[in-house]
């Protein structure tokens, strides 16, 4: 089985979603030259580099003042990129002015091929320009196409804009509590192939409340004109792609205890509600030339485990308790680490669930320390444990000790405390990141870094149907038996769920789910850890849409969900 979309979804929203990707500011202290006529450090680059450079800055104007104060030499692999890159990084920071106030200047980062000059990634911070507001979307999609327009030229009519607008923050500090964040939307550009655009390799512009351009990524960004492409002409009819993929429709039956059914225009949830629905379980590509099924992702098998729940909860509302339960429980003594706590108040901002984190650092330099950092994640309103993480020195000897049936003997005991007990069956599922590597992957080309923790999901079971949000996932140590992680979504209590035994079947829904199918014909061509396919492929696919729809399998009505 595969882990639902719905679930990956809870468990980004209330751990991860709200936060940006905060970084240490970095003062500038390294002067170098202007940017026209930087010194050579290790090899000075091209006139290609040069003209490249010579161009974003007079594509945006803002960036003419900034000097070069570092350039670094990328080898070949540098972000599994297949050829040499420069990174360079400007600012505008007078040279004479040796202040370093976390928001008195702005700094640019750049990387492009070496041997082409082709721009490959840009991050800009500006403190002027920080805002935890994100910019409407005519402004953005007007912004970022104007950038476009500008860097290309007229190759700009080669790339298509997706439909498709995410959005993201990014942000620093000075490790005093003083943070800057910078909200973005971001646009994808496809490259179009024979009129066609090629949709797992694009160009992403990000741009922020006020228009700013501020980031640029085109690593995955192909040159067209060096690749022999399936014919379009050969393709089999949009009717017959339709029909194949229809019948090949998979649905599944699920109960999602927090469905949204509707959506405000800040794209928070507005209504949520126990449900019972069918949902598509999506079945990959359509291939153009041969009508065969393609792309599809591997389904993780899951065993059924049968349990009796204790109903114990864990509820931290201090660093003290925090502390005592680590102690208490997992013997882990944090004592003299360094501490840091969040609040996590850009999720109410979210509409998310709202948190409260606490972090233990160990920095000793005393031999190998016996953990590196210790987190606990609990909700802010009920103080409940949502997740607790282990991290252990990437430098400690370890050699596999216990079996995988072990492992799971130890999360199960160590799980079943803490679970309903109306709750009597579970999925488990034990990943296993090598079931997700196509066939044609060189596995002597991937990184052979060493797994040291099992990792088994287990998924609710009412009534012999999965509750897509209620789920708990635990990590065991390999050579100690010691659990690393513990993440608790269970089902808040009273909830009632819909009779299972009042629904339409299968067959109705699947009639009734059909008038969604809407495909489109692209070119893809698949990428994993570096490597790339023999060839692309010519396939389709279905249409992205701003919302989802599934069926209410308890009145067998179609249900439409728009997101804002």
């Amino acid at each position: 089985m595969k882990l639902k979309p719905s679930m990956m979804t809870v468990i980004a929203a209330c751990l991860l979603a709200s936060a940006p990707v905060w970084t240490p500011h970095q003062p500038t202290v390294q002067a170098a030259s202007d940017m026209k006529k930087p010194e050579s450090q290790e090899k000075d680059y091209s006139q290609d580099v040069q003209n490249s450079l010579d161009k974003l800055f007079e594509v945006i104007p803002e960036l003419k003042g900034y000097r070069l104060i570092h350039k670094h030499y990328e080898e070949d692999g540098f972000r599994r990129y297949p050829a040499p890159i420069w990174s360079l990084h400007f600012t505008n920071r007078p040279k004479t002015d040796e202040k370093k106030e976390y928001d008195a200047y702005s700094s640019v980062s750049l990387e492009l091929d070496a041997q082409t000059g082709q721009l490959l990634l840009m991050d800009i911070q500006n403190p002027a320009w920080a805002s935890a507001d994100y910019p409407e979307e005519e402004l953005a999609r007007e912004k970022a196409s104007a950038f476009i327009e500008n860097l290309f030229g007229t190759e700009a009519k080669q790339l298509k804009a997706a439909q498709k607008l995410s959005r993201g923050k990014a942000g620093s500090g000075d490790g005093k509590g003083n943070k800057l964040e910078w909200a973005h939307s971001t646009v994808q550009y496809h490259s179009l192939i024979n009129n066609l655009p090629l949709s797992n390799n694009s160009i992403s512009v990000s741009v922020d409340h006020a228009g700013h351009i501020i980031s640029y990524e085109a690593y995955r960004f192909i040159d067209p004109s060096k690749v022999n492409w399936p014919d379009p002409k050969k393709a089999i009819t949009l009717e017959e792609a339709s029909k194949i993929y229809k019948d090949k429709l998979k649905l599944d039956l699920v109960y999602v205890w927090e469905q949204p059914i509707s959506y405000a225009q800040n794209g928070k949830p507005a209504e949520k509600k126990p449900m019972l629905i069918y949902q598509l379980n999506t079945i990959g590509w359509i291939d153009a030339l041969t009508g065969k099924v393609t792309g599809e992702e591997t389904e993780m098998a899951g065993e059924s485990v049968h349990i009796k729940g204790e109903g114990k909860s864990i509820k931290i509302a201090s660093r003290e308790q925090g502390e005592k339960w680590l102690k208490t429980q997992f013997g882990i003594d944090v004592s003299g680490a360094t501490f840091e706590y969040d609040d996590h108040k850009d999720n109410l901002l979210e509409g998310l669930q709202t948190i409260e984190s606490y972090r233990w650092m160990n920095d000793s330099n005393k031999g190998t320390p016996a953990f590196e950092m210790v987190s606990l994640i609990t909700d802010e309103q009920s103080d409940r444990l949502i997740d607790f993480d282990l991290n252990f020195p990437d430098e400690r000897k370890t050699e596999q000790k216990i079996s995988v049936e072990e492992a799971k003997k130890k999360a199960i005991a160590a799980l079943v405390p803490y679970l309903d007990p109306a709750l009597t069956e579970l999925t488990l599922i034990v990943e296993s990141p090598e079931e997700d590597i196509p066939e044609w992957v060189d596995m002597n080309k991937l990184d052979k870094e060493e797994d040291k923790v099992y990792s088994f999901t287990f998924q609710g079971k009412r009534n012999g149907i999965e509750v897509s949000d209620e789920f708990y996932m635990m990590g065991i140590d390999k050579a100690t038996g010691t659990i690393t992680d513990l993440n608790l979504h269970p089902l808040n209590p009273g909830v009632t769920l819909p009779d299972s035994k009042k629904i339409i079947s299968a067959a109705e829904a699947k009639e009734t789910i059909q008038q969604e199918i809407d495909l489109e014909l692209v070119y893809v061509w698949e990428q994993y850890d570096g490597q790339r396919a023999p060839e692309p492929q010519l396939v389709y696919q279905q249409k992205w849409k701003s919302g989802y729809s599934f069926i209410d399998a308890s009145t067998g009505k179609l249900i439409k969900v728009s997101r804002q």
